[in-house]
């Protein structure tokens, strides 16, 4: 069984996961375009919630200028993937905030009484600072 303040904590590095990491692995095919010789790529998901669509045309394009090199290209799909994780990312956030505050109230009680005890200490009578 997981403490409150740890599933908040989760989830909030979760949420700082989905939002700074772009997805970077991609197996589709699309047609004239050879995956092996494409690098593909995605924006940050915090930076950039909705990036700007990929003309393929203009990759195909690309390809066929540079037969025997590597060409670099946002992927198609990192559109509707960054919109994906940044839903993803106020999911975990708003679940870290909702643990975090359920832990916060199950333990006012003794963060109350642990600030009683100390407003209430016993003093040994003697003044103290510059009160000598």
């Amino acid at each position: 069984m997981l403490r409150d303040r740890t599933v908040a904590f989760l989830c909030l590095v979760l949420t700082v996961l989905i939002w700074s990491t772009p997805i970077t692995f991609f197996d589709t095919e699309f047609e004239g375009v050879d995956n092996d010789r494409m690098a593909w790529s995605c924006p940050r998901p915090i930076m950039s919630p909705v990036p700007a669509a990929v003309d393929l045309d203009v990759v195909r394009a690309e390809l066929a200028a540079t037969p025997a090199g590597t060409v670099q290209s946002e992927h198609p799909q990192c559109r509707m993937l960054n919109g994906t994780q940044l839903v993803l990312g106020f999911l975990s956030l708003a679940g870290a905030i909702w643990k975090g505050r359920v832990w916060w109230l199950s333990t006012a009680d003794a963060r109350a009484e642990k600030k009683f005890k100390r407003l209430h200490a016993n003093t040994s009578g003697k003044p103290k600072g510059m009160l000598d």
